[in-house]
């Protein structure tokens, strides 16, 4: 349910009616709206600010990004990209090494 409440309410600020830098209603307001208790309305902003549509304030509450802003988060940055090219450099020197072991065992239960 915080999925389709998380879709409605990002459907809601693609067509305009939470612009960006607005709050979005309190939690009380959506889950009353949709019928749910406020931890599932919790939950579904939670996902939204995952996904890079808003961005939540510990003491205001979740705000509206700007398209620009959504497309910035979503863009891994160079140091994330080297990162994850190091751990996939890892992983295939692991499987190599696995590989190596799983012979070096055959072998010995050959002999």
């Amino acid at each position: 349910m915080n999925e389709k409440i998380a879709d409605d309410l990002q459907r809601d600020i693609e067509t305009g009616k939470y612009e960006p830098g607005t709050k979005l209603p309190a939690v009380r307001t959506i889950a009353e709206r949709f019928g749910v208790a406020p931890g599932t309305a919790t939950k579904a902003l939670q996902l939204l600010a995952q996904r890079g549509v808003v961005r939540p304030d510990s003491t205001r509450g979740y705000f509206v990004r700007a398209q620009s802003e959504r497309q910035a988060q979503a863009e891994p940055s160079a140091e994330f990209t080297a990162i994850m090219q190091q751990i996939e450099m890892i992983r295939a020197h692991l499987t190599r090494l696995d590989e190596r072991l799983q012979a070096v065992e055959q072998t010995r239960r050959s002999d």
